[in-house]
């Protein structure tokens, strides 16, 4: 007898080393998406497609240029930079407008995982076929950009309405964390390697053109290799029809579900509240992102400068979006030293920045030496004196609180910005902000996620997306103002600090617990064929 529950518990403890397993896998699975379409995101939308586009589509305005009012060269990519400009805005408006649709039609129909596999293999081709674009073809590749601009958006909503199926609720921030980590390291990696194209593309035998277009081929080819493990490891989320037993139109379902959601909005006033501080302070996140390059080029930094730091970024984001994930979960060891080291960089980063500016000349080699050198002994601070010295603070860190305090250091940003003399103090802005903007990202998304009824993740989602395309449109819009009432840069890139004081007043509105219980109650409606497993696990183990 006692043989038989020796192999009955033997074969349990089996069956949950294997289910644990199978969990680990489907959660790394999902976050390597980050991976995947982060290339497009890094390469094409942010560093190679605006330049190119002005590069083929201006000699087109060219002939109709008056010299009259200036060079009829300036003129013509003025004209394509505006034509840009445009088609950005209306592919951003597209997919804002689309995403909540198409998350409510895929929570009701069942479908948020095929829709996603159909939007990453729709936008990887479309990217690969930016290989065609050359000189003249600028129609075209307005109309690539503005397609694949719209698969990219509706898919980063639709995977990210999976994190609720896929994720424990107590690893709900550290598994967002993880994606975004994944996220730049791999855009960083892509990247990295198209720049090395591009600028030994002469030592290669290749035009640079040809290089740039072999770059957007590569987008799209990482983009669906890198899908391949979430296509095959996460399962599709059972479908949560309208009411249960409804077999009605999925796509009128939609409609109806949607409006019924934003006319109920009241009951999940925590969820909306997190929406608008979202809003609020990624306004500010974005126009950094957004400007930094502009900005730093009205100062007269470099190209090589400007490139240089956003390679850097994308891996310094890498271990600290590790690492702001690690901060809210009390059970893991050595979290006061986490604390710790986000603190010491947030201080002592415009430290260093204040003594690069008094004195100035500093290379590239010291300044990376430096922050190099800041860093590693940021580590030894932080192990042997930063998690005594900071553990009561670290015992009240949560999600919400890690975020306000990446948001206080972001506050430092853009004051540093406004007495930024020096390419040092780029870099090491740069590093800053890489070391904040993915975990601050990261706990928006699983705080949003832990917010939302599992059964409505991919319309709330939608809702969450639609929030994360508008903004972007303020905070730009106000540095445009006041650089154009003051005609200095610098005053512009100071007013962006009121988005992150705003958004900080009303995050700290949400109240997480209280949101998360209502979300929890609502997924425990009787008859909803996917209720709980978001919040227990009983989707995965």
């Amino acid at each position: 007898m006692q043989r038989v529950m020796a192999r009955a518990d033997k074969k349990n403890r089996a069956h949950r080393a294997s289910d644990g397993h199978q969990y680990r896998r489907r959660a790394f699975a999902w976050a390597l998406y980050d991976w995947a379409n982060h290339g497009y995101i890094t390469v094409t939308a942010t560093s190679f497609f605006p330049p190119y586009f002005i590069a083929i589509a201006a000699p087109a305005f060219l002939a109709s240029q008056n010299a009259a009012g200036g060079s009829p060269a300036a003129l013509a990519r003025d004209t394509a930079s505006n034509i840009f400009a445009l088609a950005v805005s209306f592919s951003l408006l597209f997919a804002s407008l689309l995403a909540p649709v198409v998350g409510a039609y895929a929570d009701i129909a069942g479908l948020r995982k095929r829709l996603l596999i159909i939007m990453s293999l729709a936008g990887g081709a479309l990217s690969s076929l930016m290989f065609v674009l050359t000189t003249g073809r600028w129609e075209l590749a307005l109309v690539l950009y503005f397609l694949t601009q719209v698969a990219m958006n509706l898919a980063l909503g639709l995977n990210s309405s999976l994190l609720p199926h896929i994720a424990r609720h107590k690893d709900l921030d550290r598994i967002s964390s993880l994606g975004y980590a994944l996220g730049y390291i791999g855009g960083g990696v892509l990247l990295m390697f198209c720049t090395t194209l591009y600028l030994f593309a002469g030592a290669a035998g290749i035009e640079r053109e040809l290089a740039v277009r072999i770059s957007f081929m590569s987008v799209g080819i990482w983009w669906i290799v890198f899908s391949i493990p979430l296509i095959i490891r996460v399962p599709e989320p059972p479908a949560a029809p309208l009411s249960p037993g409804r077999k009605g139109s999925p796509l009128r379902d939609s409609f109806v579900r949607l409006g019924r959601t934003l006319a109920e909005i009241r009951r999940y006033r925590e969820l909306f509240k997190m929406l608008v501080a979202f809003w609020l302070y990624m306004e500010g996140i974005g126009a950094i992102i957004l400007l930094a390059a502009a900005y730093g080029a009205a100062l007269g930094l470099d190209t090589a400068v400007l490139i240089g730091t956003l390679l850097m970024t994308q891996f310094v984001a890498f271990p600290y979006s590790i690492a702001y994930g690690y901060m809210p979960d009390s059970s893991k060891p050595h979290r006061g030293a986490v604390v710790s080291m986000i603190l010491w960089t947030g201080v002592t980063f415009p430290c260093m920045g204040a003594y690069a500016n008094l004195h100035g000349g500093l290379g590239v080699p010291a300044v990376f030496g430096l922050m190099a050198a800041n860093q590693a002994a940021g580590v030894l601070f932080s192990v042997f004196i930063g998690e005594r010295l900071f553990a009561g603070l670290t015992r009240r860190i949560n999600a919400k609180r890690a975020v306000i305090l990446g948001l206080l250091i972001y506050c430092i940003v853009p004051i540093w910005g406004y007495y930024l003399h020096t390419r040092a103090e780029f870099f090491m802005i740069g590093w800053l902000v890489g070391s904040l903007q993915g975990g601050t990202q990261a706990l928006s998304r699983s705080m949003y996620a832990s917010l939302t009824p599992a059964s409505k993740s991919g319309e709330f989602f939608g809702l969450y997306g639609l929030s994360e395309k508008f903004a972007g449109v303020l905070g730009p819009l106000l540095y445009g103002i006041v650089g154009q009432i003051t005609h200095n840069p610098r005053d512009s890139i100071l007013s962006i600090t009121l988005f992150f004081i705003l958004g900080i007043v009303m995050l700290g509105m949400v109240d997480v617990e209280k949101g998360s219980a209502i979300a929890a109650r609502e997924d425990e409606v009787p008859g909803l064929p996917n209720a709980p497993r978001g919040r227990t696990g009983r989707y995965l183990h």
